[in-house]
């Protein structure tokens, strides 16, 4: 894949984040019948809403599909264009990555990282979802020197 071509999937995926993070208030109710229409974007929601969005995706039963609840696709797609914004704002800054994934790296496997990371630290369940995701994914993911 071009450089060309990562950059655009990455504006994508951040584009598409965005949208979904816009949209929230008009979707406005999770599974559980919670109203969730506050000011808020998913970036500032605190840990307990968003390990309440990715709670479904637990087992790693296969792929997604159409069925799965708007609170799962909400935290994959969350995550997925979490990871490509910080990808492009280090290639844009010219600085290094914090966190280097894997080959063939999913979404899927970044929830994974997520909710390990929120299950281990309870007490951060109050912060903000954008920082919940950027420190579990750095320490699912540490750069080697």
């Amino acid at each position: 894949m071009t450089l060309d071509e990562r950059l655009g999937k990455a504006l994508t995926a951040v584009l598409c984040t965005l949208a979904l993070s816009t949209a929230a208030p008009a979707l406005a109710q999770s599974a559980e019948g919670q109203d969730t229409s506050g000011s808020a974007t998913m970036g500032k929601e605190p840990g307990t809403r968003l390990q309440a969005r990715c709670e479904s995706l637990r087992s790693d039963a296969g792929p997604l599909d159409a069925v799965l609840g708007a609170d799962a696709q909400a935290c994959v797609s969350f995550i997925d264009g979490f990871v490509w914004g910080h990808a492009w704002a280090a290639w844009r800054g010219g600085a290094d990555m914090w966190f280097c994934l894997p080959a063939g790296f999913s979404a899927r496997q970044g929830v994974s990282a997520v909710i390990d990371y929120l299950d281990a630290h309870p007490d951060r369940l109050s912060e903000d979802a954008h920082l919940l995701v950027f420190l579990a994914l750095t320490a699912a993911y540490p750069c080697k020197p």
